[in-house]
């Protein structure tokens, strides 16, 4: 009943467009439009901060509404009171030099296909009951009689209940070069129509919806309860329970000269055909940083590359309970998690580390965590925990299409796209190659099945280490761990396993190989180890020198359980008793039942005593 309230609301909203004054900070007016005109002096001003109150506040396409004030103004801080949630469909802008603008309804807000902003600074929208000025301030939007204006900046958005819902709808909003953007509420939505897609639109034109803060940060926040969000350099500050947050068809990033940072916070995050991109360039990049209860990617992706001489940036990845990316994209992609280096100079960046941790991880359908380089940067570091399982499935659904797409970390042989797995690779067949990405694994329990992977390739470089530690059992069945150098001096990865109780393999492979160069090592620690006789471990050189296989494994001798049965047959004919139906009518036997009634039980006697 609440989402149907809410959205017949906006639907009265839209059809009534106003912007009005409360009264609260100046005068109670209903400003004129479609163009309205925001001045200073319809609020208040303490310091650098700007404050405004509105009884309501909408926006139609085609209407504009235009802040202005001082220069010296830092902050413009706008709050809607009246009860009804804001639905913005038409262009927010401000003319203030560098000031951020905070927009607070804590009855919902939505932004529809037509909503746009052009503000100088950053732009915070949120559902927040209060904002939190320093450590004595408060500008509260839900009981504007509780509020203590003060020239401090914003430090915190508090929530007092449940927060309300934002929702977007094939919007674009962008932010100016290094500022941010921030959607802090309750259950957010980001809805992207393709078939509303404007096809004159040249960036990113498959994604109808987009979020992008060039070179800046990016803050998304779902809560459903009472509490805080405090923003501070490294990240966000949560003491209220996550939310849901949902994304469909939508782009967002924080790509530029240098990437940016982009924090995402909340309980259940599910990405449908949704890209989050921090693409940096001469600069270093920043972070992705997701935090939230469970994670989900249909056909989305996670990536962040370095495209000249700055290093790519960091995506981590904590989730309480599981990840998983099991989907397909609206073109029949597969999900992937992608750090890479495609600078082809000799100062060029290496690829960015990726951190994972959660209960459970599920790579399916050709679901994909790469790392991979071009040029002479090195690959990125790839760092996984999953405390409970790690699940790989190489087998696509049915009907999957195997569709490659531009920066999609394949291994040195294309054969394989479309298939499960952890990739560090090496693409550049220069003499200055960069080393391919290591990988590191840390779990209870790994199972790669179905033609997954687990691989870090070279086509002309040395190979990355693979290290495995699992306390239970690693599993394989028809999949591989391989590392390999398809050509040159460089030697292959080593493969490490160690501390599990069962390594099995059903059609497995550990190899790892080189070509000029020395061959990879594989070491393998196991209570016990169990391989099929079609499973294969080899570490080899075609030119140089073989690695070492190593496994440690208590030695069980299997022919010391053995019975050995006696080389003479017996008779059993004369053993055997004559069917009652092949017996003759002497000496035959008779079935009595006797009554238990007046006698008593002996103590192996299961009937019970008469009632005698």
């Amino acid at each position: 009943m609440l989402k149907k309230s809410f959205i017949i609301l906006l639907i009265c909203n839209s059809l009534n467009a106003e912007i009005v004054t409360d009264g609260t900070l100046g005068q109670q007016i209903n400003l004129p439009g479609p163009d309205f005109q925001i001045t200073s002096n319809l609020g208040q001003q303490d310091g650098n901060n700007l404050f405004h109150s509105f009884q309501d506040f909408n926006l139609n396409s085609l209407e504009s509404a235009t802040f202005s004030g001082p220069n010296n103004i830092q902050n413009v801080i706008s709050r809607v009171t009246g009860g009804n949630p804001s639905n913005i469909n038409g262009l927010i802008r401000s003319t203030i030099s560098n000031a951020d603008m905070y927009f607070l309804n804590p009855y919902g807000i939505m932004f529809g296909e037509s909503a746009r902003l052009d503000v100088q600074g950053g732009f915070h929208a949120s559902t927040a009951d209060y904002l939190r000025l320093g450590e004595n301030g408060r500008f509260d939007a839900r009981n504007p009689s509780n509020s203590i204006l003060t020239v401090a900046p914003v430090e915190a958005f508090g929530f007092l209940a449940e927060p309300a819902p934002i929702t977007i709808e094939n919007s674009k909003l962008y932010v100016p070069n290094q500022q941010t953007l921030s959607l802090i509420g309750g259950p957010l939505t980001m809805n992207g129509d393709l078939a509303a897609n404007n096809e004159l639109d040249t960036f990113h034109p498959d994604f109808p919806l987009k979020l992008f803060a060039e070179f800046g940060r990016i803050n998304l926040v779902s809560l459903n309860s009472a509490g805080e969000v405090i923003p501070n350099k490294n990240g966000l500050i949560i003491n209220a329970s996550g939310g849901k947050i949902t994304t469909n068809n939508t782009w967002i990033g924080v790509s530029g000269n240098g990437a940016g940072n982009m924090f995402i916070r909340g309980g259940d995050f599910e990405l449908f055909n949704t890209e989050l991109e921090g693409d940096s360039l001469d600069e270093n990049g920043g972070i992705i940083d997701i935090r939230v209860n469970n994670l989900t990617l249909h056909g989305s992706e996670i990536a962040i590359d370095a495209l000249g001489i700055g290093h790519s940036g960091k995506i981590l990845l904590k989730v309480a309970d599981t990840f998983s990316a099991i989907g397909i994209s609206a073109t029949g992609s597969p999900s992937f998690i992608f750090s890479g280096t495609e600078g082809l100079l000799n100062n060029a960046g290496d690829a960015g580390q990726i951190d994972i941790e959660a209960r459970q991880i599920e790579l399916k359908n050709g679901a994909r965590i790469g790392s991979s380089t071009i040029g002479t940067g090195k690959g990125g570091y790839i760092n996984i925990k999953a405390f409970d399982n790690l699940i790989i499935s190489g087998k696509p659904d049915e009907n999957f299409q195997y569709i490659n797409q531009i920066g999609l970390p394949t291994e040195v042989n294309d054969i394989n796209i479309g298939i499960s797995g952890l990739f560090g690779n090496s693409k550049s067949i220069a003499n200055n190659a960069g080393q391919a990405g290591e990988i590191s694994i840390q779990t209870k329990n790994l199972y790669l099945t179905d033609n997954s992977v687990i691989t870090s390739s070279a086509v002309n470089s040395g190979g990355g280490n693979i290290k495995i530690t699992a306390t239970n059992l690693i599993y394989l069945q028809n999949a591989r761990i391989t590392t390999a150098v398809k050509s040159g001096a460089g030697n292959g990865g080593n493969i490490t396993m160690g501390t599990p109780l069962f390594v099995v393999l059903d059609q497995g492979k550990f190899v790892s190989r080189a070509d000029a160069g020395h061959g990879g090592n594989i070491y393998i620690q196991s209570d016990q180890f169990i391989a099929s006789s079609n499973s294969i471990i080899n570490a080899s050189s075609r030119l140089g020198i073989d690695g070492k296989v190593q496994i440690d494994s208590p030695n069980m001798d299997m022919e010391s359980l053995l019975v050995v049965l006696p080389y003479g047959l017996v008779d059993a004919s004369n053993l055997m008793t004559t069917p009652c139906n092949q017996r003759l009518g002497v000496n035959l036997n008779s079935f009595r039942v006797n009554s238990s009634e007046g006698s008593h039980n002996s103590p192996d006697d299961l009937l019970p005593s008469g009632i005698f």
